[in-house]
């Protein structure tokens, strides 16, 4: 049996907080035995008849006679080694857990100095600014780093699963996120916790990742202050619906949790059960309790995530569930699952030293002046040899798909115009996704899309010459102009900088010549 191979998820606990973690969960537990320091805290199973027996029952001839009721038991193991403390969960047990007494870099810590490049199977991410998304991706058998679609301009690694290099010591395959996961005979688990404590130490891993310290944790307490007085401060105001998120911190935790429905402060009988994370609904409730919405009341607001049957699986602060941008004497913070994060200086400097060589168009546009971005490019539009195709978009890629070849064209300069107010990340991030779908398709072999876009310029400007569509146009003929409405480029926000930035550069490398203009 000791040779047989389990899977274990560990962590380490912060070695300020291991009598906190032994008064809370280990008293009246089984010591280890020697040479072993530590203890086990069995938790009994808890049986019971699931709700859905009842309801397929009435669907039934007859009743049914075999045993419904189940459970499952768990445990925790504590486990003192001379450089940590780690807890070993079984089951459900990790449930019991504060995330405050966790280290939460040790497992992908770890993972990222274990798992060279090119033996990544899985990874999860949070993609931070503009829009919030939580993304994981998982290749049938251990790749490169290159075949995962990360963009370490915008996410936040959360997951990291792979092939170790020493696979004596950790496994075959580990995963680790702030819990490590690997597949061992139980003898072998104290030294491999040793080998990661190790590793989780080193900085090796800037060698096969170089980029993901981009986005990286705050840990000046008084800037943690400030920024949360700063959040304090949006939370009052009207904007604070569009800005603010909620999504279970437990993605970042790697922890397997389906709710099926989330309760805002108490969990008792009778309170509101909501099936979806939403500001609007932690308003809601703060609206019923006669409570002002704060930092303070996300802070002592419980957010109980609920299964099928009502069951609590876990309990968060409303705060932990947050996701928010905000900007600070020039510097981008994030704040996600708790934790704030700011942008690596030497990140923002690439970033901005990438954007200054980016040259306006040969044609020029007139001032902005506030106006819709409709109105401004139907006024431009009427310059001369300039086309407005703003919303006149093509029918492509079958059903009802539209697509819009770009704002406005200079025929004779070969110009494609990509305007958008440059007031928000989510604005810039529509334009560099329109450019990058124009670039994909308008100069692909392929000359389907080009057709489709010949017969929307003779419905909207039939005298207008179409026949540079005939051929696929060669890439260096043709600019890409991203225009800026308010904002130069290093005005714009952070998050919009970036996606501009590495969209020029992969557009550059693929022979286009790209222009950047703001009115």
């Amino acid at each position: 049996m000791t040779d047989r191979r389990f899977p274990f998820t560990a962590y380490l606990l912060k070695a300020n907080k291991v009598a906190d973690c032994e008064k809370a969960l280990f008293q009246g537990s089984i010591p280890l035995s020697a040479p072993l320091n530590g203890n086990f805290q069995p938790i009994p199973t808890k049986g019971g008849t699931p709700p859905w027996v009842g309801a397929v029952q009435t669907l039934l001839e007859s009743p049914i006679t075999a045993s419904m009721t189940g459970g499952s038991p768990a445990g925790l193991l504590l486990l003192k080694r001379v450089e940590g403390t780690f807890v070993i969960t079984f089951g459900h047990a990790w449930q019991q857990l504060d995330d405050d007494w966790l280290e939460r870099s040790f497992g992908l810590r770890t993972a990222l100095n274990a798992i060279p490049k090119e033996r990544v199977i899985e990874i999860k991410t949070e993609q931070v600014f503009a829009r919030w998304h939580l993304a994981s991706e998982r290749a049938p058998r251990a790749t490169t780093l290159k075949e995962f679609g990360v963009d370490f301009d915008r996410d936040l690694v959360a997951v990291v699963e792979g092939q170790p290099t020493n696979p004596k010591l950790l496994g075959e395959i580990i995963r680790g996120g702030t819990s490590l996961r690997v597949h061992l005979p139980i003898k072998g688990l104290p030294e491999a916790l040793d080998h990661a404590l190790t590793l989780h130490k080193s900085i090796a891993y800037q060698k096969d990742w170089p980029d993901i310290d981009s986005i990286i944790a705050v840990s000046d307490e008084p800037t943690k202050t400030t920024l949360d007085d700063l959040l304090d401060q949006e939370i009052t105001t009207p904007q604070a619906a569009k800005r603010i998120v909620l999504y279970t911190p437990a993605h970042r935790k790697d922890e397997a949790i389906t709710a099926d429905s989330y309760v805002y402060g108490r969990l008792t009988d009778s309170a509101a059960r909501t099936s979806y994370l939403t500001y609007d609904n932690w308003i809601a409730y703060l609206k019923r309790s006669d409570k002002t919405p704060s930092v303070a009341e996300a802070r002592a607001t419980a957010l109980h995530l609920l299964d099928e049957t009502n069951n609590e699986l876990k309990r968060y602060a409303v705060y932990d569930s947050f996701g928010y941008e905000l900007g600070h004497n020039g510097q981008p913070y994030i704040l996600s699952s708790g934790t704030w994060y700011e942008v690596a200086q030497n990140f923002i400097k690439r970033t901005d030293e990438r954007l200054k060589t980016l040259e306006p168009p040969s044609i020029g546009l007139p001032a902005w002046g506030g106006r819709d971005e409709g109105v401004y490019n139907e006024a431009c539009g009427k310059l001369p040899g300039m086309l407005d195709l703003d919303a006149k978009n093509v029918f492509y890629g079958g059903g009802h798909s539209q697509l819009e070849c770009c704002d406005l064209l200079h025929l004779k300069s070969k110009t494609l115009y990509f305007v958008k107010i440059g007031s928000k990340s989510s604005g810039m991030s529509h334009l560099v996704e329109q450019v990058r779908r124009t670039a994909e398709l308008l100069f692909a072999p392929d000359r389907s899309y080009r057709e489709e876009l010949a017969k929307g310029l003779e419905k909207h400007y039939p005298k207008v010459t179409r026949t540079w569509l005939e051929s696929r146009p060669l890439h260096h003929e043709w600019t890409l102009c991203m225009v800026s409405l308010g904002r130069p480029a290093l005005k714009l926000p952070f998050f919009a900088r970036c996606a501009v930035a590495k969209l020029s550069t992969e557009l550059i490398h693929r022979g286009h010549r790209v222009a950047f203009i703001h009115t």
